[in-house]
């Protein structure tokens, strides 16, 4: 498959495990591109053409990340021309230096940029800076709905990522999230017939598999935001912990860190990283871990699910075949799994924002996202359950128990499963210091993990660090 030549790069780029978010290519590309079509209905196709016929506006400009699904949206972006006669030109980014442009080009207020690609995380502040534009008040005229597109299609657990004072303020491109991934051929060989369920079984069947041809389990464990606390944070959360107390309207207050849910937590993680994962594994990344697995040192580890497509491409795969899939388990609380979306956003002093917003809509349709992950982009992450049922993304990337483990873990979303505080949409929480805070809780951890100091002592210190 022509996706197999794209994921061989895949695995160099750190920035795609981070926090599950791809990046990482430098320089700009402008232009209108891309001759793949989507498979529209007629009614639709029509009312892009009419459409853009009334809005009668030449071109619209996209700010947006290196990432499979930025590309693979570029890529089918000449339809969207063919059929409007509006002209889009990108300027793809990585990681920091969009961020950094985004920042400039929305503070300055001149219309540099009609969409952008904006991370959840960065909602609540181009919000109260007066940034980007409601969909809310986009959806509120029907005329301007395309045909078959449907905001709550997306899930609430989703759209809620992208909204601020229960107004949505992006349309979902794309999830972050996780599940775990094991080897079948090891399970059979030790005689486990079912994939755990909770956490109390999962380490059971770790403590089964490990000590024979493989270690047990590999996890993120170095010490960042991005990898230990992001995988951690479910299992914390599913332990029946939190960062926080409570969050109304926003803001977060009270330190609840330090419990013994936090304790034992931390504990069954330390353990099984510490007896039953590969020597030096007290510090490792998301490479070290896809690595692990791909090599077969491990039996089981707990990933994004954009690397599915990778796993088991026997290209680059030495266990491809041999594995399958499993959504996060259930601790005594319930079940949370890690997530994050970005969203397609309209800037707030947009000239075209019409036209940006026929753009959005197209670019999010069930139809597009599915063809999006039929091109050489590798987009395997799209945040749209339906399109994961779909029969093209299941010859592409379907094996096992996969499509069913991401629509699971979409479904745990939408339920509530994010986060422990009721109303909080935000995986991780959403304060103006987090980036701070939260690296300092991830290095406080860091030091049980790696056997300085116990659970206990280093959940009381991360707590510490929490205003």
């Amino acid at each position: 498959m022509a996706k197999r030549s794209a994921v061989r790069g895949m695995l160099g780029a750190a920035a795609i495990g981070a926090m599950l978010l791809p990046g990482c290519a430098a320089g700009g590309i402008s232009g209108a591109s891309g001759d793949q079509a989507v498979d529209l209905e007629a009614d639709v196709e029509q009312f892009l053409r009419d459409r853009g016929a009334d809005l009668d506006v030449p071109r619209i400009s996209i700010l947006a990340q290196s990432s499979p699904q930025a590309d693979a949206i570029q890529q089918m972006a000449g339809q969207f021309t063919e059929l409007t006669g509006i002209d889009v030109e990108w300027t793809i980014l990585d990681e920091q230096s969009t961020e950094n442009r985004a920042a400039v080009a929305l503070g300055a207020g001149n219309g540099g940029f009609d969409v952008l690609q904006t991370p959840s995380a960065f909602i609540p502040t181009y919000v109260d800076r007066g940034w980007i534009a409601s969909i809310d008040e986009f959806m509120a005229d029907e005329q301007s709905l395309i045909p078959g597109w449907d905001l709550d299609a997306f899930g609430a657990g989703t759209t809620a990522q992208l909204s601020r004072d229960d107004e949505v303020y992006g349309v979902p491109m794309f999830i972050g999230t996780q599940v775990f991934y094991y080897r079948t051929d090891v399970f059979a060989e030790h005689g486990i017939e079912q994939p755990p369920t909770t956490y109390r079984e999962l380490v059971e069947v770790v403590k089964t598999i490990d000590g024979g041809k493989v270690d047990g389990i590999a996890l993120r464990t170095a010490p960042s935001v991005s990898q230990l606390l992001f995988v951690w944070s479910a299992w914390l959360y599913a332990y029946g912990g939190s960062y926080y107390e409570q969050v109304e309207q926003g803001n977060y207050s009270g330190s609840a860190l330090n419990s013994s849910e936090a304790v034992k937590a931390l504990e069954v993680f330390t353990d099984l990283v510490q007896n039953h994962a590969p020597s030096g594994a007290t510090n490792w990344s998301v490479d070290d871990v896809t690595r692990a697995f791909l090599s077969g040192r491990v039996g089981i580890v707990q990933e994004g699910a954009v690397f599915g497509g990778t796993f088991n491409d026997p290209e680059v795969s030495q266990v491809a075949g041999d594995i399958d899939t499993f959504t996060l388990p259930a601790g005594p609380a319930g079940s949370y799994v890690p997530y994050n979306a970005h969203g397609w956003t309209i800037a707030e002093d947009s000239r075209a924002s019409e036209a940006a917003w026929l753009f959005v809509q197209w670019a999010t349709l069930t139809e597009t996202l599915t063809a999006a992950t039929q091109t050489d982009a590798n987009f395997g992450a799209p945040p749209l359950a339906e399109v994961y049922e779909s029969q093209e993304y299941a010859e592409q990337y379907g094996f096992g128990s996969f499509v069913d483990s991401v629509v699971g873990t979409i479904a745990i979303a939408d339920d509530g499963g994010v986060s422990p505080l009721p109303g909080d949409a935000n995986y991780l929480p959403a304060t103006t210091d987090w980036a701070t805070v939260g690296q300092q809780i991830a290095e406080e951890l860091s030091r049980a993990v790696t056997g300085q100091v116990s659970a206990a002592d280093a959940i009381r210190a991360a707590a510490s660090r929490i205003g």
